[in-house]
């Protein structure tokens, strides 16, 4: 079977998933979520080693010249406003409800540890890690699913510590001790697509781009 006859039944699934650097968070009623770990739930698994002969691997991340929007990430990347934590595209066969899988889609960010935590690692910790603390961001999952319609189910947790504006700071407040609220906040939607279309899923926080296309042989 030629390629162009099978990918006819394969996917390119490409997701920018952003922030808002500067959210108005005005009268929103924040109910914290938690991420769901799903039995079935895949991860997505890099194209490094993979031999072309083999035919096409489901869920693998694809190359970066293969992204259709480019175009979108440069966007928000020269923004001032928004601030890109995911984009990426894979590849995956289609398939109904009862088939599909959920997509771990996962960000965290490193930062420095300060001088206080570097003296309060153990002396006998030679990590590297230990220089280094993780800030996950992102988590949650995403679905395709394929039968008479084409779906999107989208099931995703922004992660923040947002300081609460009521508090009131006086000299005997030590910084740790401000109110900060730690949120978790759900972005969850099952959604009817079209192929090529592209589509946007908005939460006042954080935003995701989503298109689904026939796979090229490039």
């Amino acid at each position: 079977m030629s390629f162009n006859v099978f990918a006819e039944s394969w996917y390119q699934v490409e997701v920018i998933i952003f922030d808002r650097i500067n959210p108005d968070l005005g009268e929103e009623k924040w109910v914290n979520g938690e991420p769901k770990i799903r039995p079935d739930m895949v991860e997505l698994y890099p194209n490094h080693g993979m031999n072309h002969d083999q035919g096409l691997a489901p869920y693998m991340i694809m190359d970066e010249k293969n992204n259709r929007m480019n175009g979108i990430f440069r966007v928000l990347k020269l923004s001032s406003e928004y601030r890109p934590l995911i984009h990426l595209s894979w590849q995956q066969p289609a398939t109904n409800r009862r088939q599909s899988r959920y997509i771990h889609m996962k960000y965290e960010s490193e930062s420095e540890v300060s001088k206080e935590e570097v003296l309060a690692i153990p002396e006998e910790s030679n990590f590297i890690e230990d220089l280094t603390k993780t800030n996950k961001i992102i988590d949650g999952s995403i679905r395709i699913r394929s039968n008479f319609y084409l779906h999107v189910d989208l099931d995703l947790y922004y992660l923040k510590n947002v300081y609460n504006d009521n508090q009131i700071i006086n000299e005997e407040v030590e910084f740790s001790d401000l109110n900060f609220k730690e949120l978790t906040i759900e972005l969850k939607e099952s959604r009817k697509i079209k192929l090529n279309e592209i589509h946007y899923f908005d939460n006042p926080m954080y935003g995701v781009i989503l298109q689904v296309s026939r796979l090229e042989e490039s």
